[in-house]
Formats: structure tokens, sequence, C-alpha cells
């Protein structure tokens, strides 16, 4: 804990060092300008994603799913148009249950073949594993929900939460689909601990992406990297990503990266 610690903050202050360098110190941090809304501002992203990131999206999969190996009932908190729900049910030979509360996207999921609820309030049962990718950055009181995932889950069943990682790489392309925040290892765990969960696994993922998100920051950019050039997001899905892949396994999961990967129990 001490050294994951002591990395997670020079890596930031390596971050901060390099933007102060770089970009104009008048410059403010840009706010998120959708907000709780019902309509997602980032589903153009979700197609995308999903078309040109094949590689990208079943090594998320893998990642949340080794965890809650075992696991029969299964909830995606935040599903989108089922992206990661369908590698999930190719993978483990699972159906998850899905929660969008975007009525369109909604729709999406039951046209392919999903279970969905609009509103954590409308389950009436609990599950026996729960992930969400992506998700937990466009929601102003993460740590209710937080809260009532726990109270969703059956005692020592597990969460598995990927999120964006480092405020300090916020961008335009972060506020352009709605992000307040980008999560510091800290305040995730913090936040996950508030909401009466046990810390099973902590890491970063994407050690290379952590650069191209980095580098919207400085270009002042308010668009996803790739996401109007297919071409790009295959290749980085092709060969950049797999390269990325590697590094975090030689130890930069460690230090840093464009997400965060956390497994909580609920106890």
């Amino acid at each position: 804990m001490f050294w994951e610690d002591v990395t997670e903050r020079w890596s930031a202050r390596y971050c901060f060092d390099a933007l102060y360098l770089m970009v104009h110190p008048m410059d403010q941090p840009l706010q998120a300008q959708t907000k709780d809304q019902t309509t997602y501002a980032g589903a153009d992203e979700l197609w995308a994603n999903e078309r040109y990131l094949e590689n990208y999206n079943k090594d998320v999969v893998r990642l949340l799913s080794k965890p809650l190996d075992g696991a029969n009932d299964i909830l995606e908190f935040g599903a989108g148009i089922g992206t990661l729900a369908g590698l999930w049910r190719a993978r483990t030979k699972v159906q998850p249950e899905c929660l969008e509360i975007d009525d369109n996207l909604r729709r999406t999921l039951i046209e392919r073949g999903f279970q969905c609820h609009a509103s954590l309030e409308d389950l009436q049962k609990t599950f026996d594993g729960i992930y969400t990718s992506n998700v937990l950055e466009h929601i102003s009181d993460d740590v209710a929900i937080l809260e009532q995932l726990h109270n969703k889950l059956q005692r020592g069943s597990r969460l598995a939460v990927f999120v964006p990682a480092f405020m300090c790489i916020y961008s335009g392309a972060d506020s352009a689909v709605g992000h307040y925040r980008r999560y510091g290892r800290s305040e995730l765990l913090g936040k996950l601990r508030a909401a009466r969960f046990e810390i099973v696994e902590c890491r970063f993922v994407d050690s290379i992406g952590f650069f191209a998100w980095l580098s919207l920051k400085l270009w002042h950019s308010s668009s996803p990297p790739g996401l109007d050039n297919g071409k790009s997001l295959q290749l980085y899905d092709r060969y950049i990503y797999p390269f990325s892949r590697l590094l975090d396994g030689l130890g930069l999961k460690y230090l840093f990266g464009k997400n965060l990967l956390v497994i909580a129990k609920k106890i």
C-alpha cells in the first residue's frame, strides 16, 4: 500500500510538472457540459468504440470478469449499447442483466436480447456480481451510487469498477462526454471504503493511453482520440494497445495508466 501511494503521487507530480511547462498557466480546468441527463452525450463514442476497439474491449471484459469468475447472476451498471455485455456473454457463457438510464440506449440493449432496467430502484433482487465500466465519472454523487450498488450485492460478492484515471489529464474530451472527474487511486479507494466495500485489487490500465489523453490536454482538444477517424482507433487497437498491455504487465500498472481498475467485495 505504501509503495503504491508513493508511485501514484510521483506519477501525478510528473504529469503536473509537464503540464506546467507546456500549458498556459492561466488555463482553467474544463467543466462537464452534460451532467445527470438521461440522454447520454457520448453515444457516438460508444458506437465507434464498439466498431474499432475490438481488442481493447475484449481485454476490459477479461479484466472485469476474471475476478467475478463463478458468479452467475451478474449486473452491468451503465451498460450503454451492450458492447461489454455481449463480450461478457461470449466469454463467460453468463448473460448479464443490464441497467441503463438512457431511453435510446436501453432500447438498443433490449433489441440485443438483454434484460434491461432503468434504475437501481427498479431492481427487486440482489446479485452475486456487479461490474461497471466508464460510468461513475458521469455521476455527481458517486458515493451514493456505490452505496446503492453495495445494497444490490449479496454478502461476499464482488464489484468490479473501471474508470478514467488521473484528473491531471482531464481534457475537453472528458468535458464533451459529460465527465465530472477522472479518478485518483486514493480517491476511488476512499469512496469505495466509505460505501462499506473491502478492497481486493487495484491497478492502472493502458499506460500508453495515459500519454494519448495527455496530448488532448496539451492540444486543448474536445474530441476523444480517433472518434472521427476509425483508422486511428484501429491502429491503436491492433498495434499500440497490445504493447501498452505488455508494459502494464511489466509493472507500469502500479504507476499510471489511462484507466483505473478496482475490485471490491461486500463484507
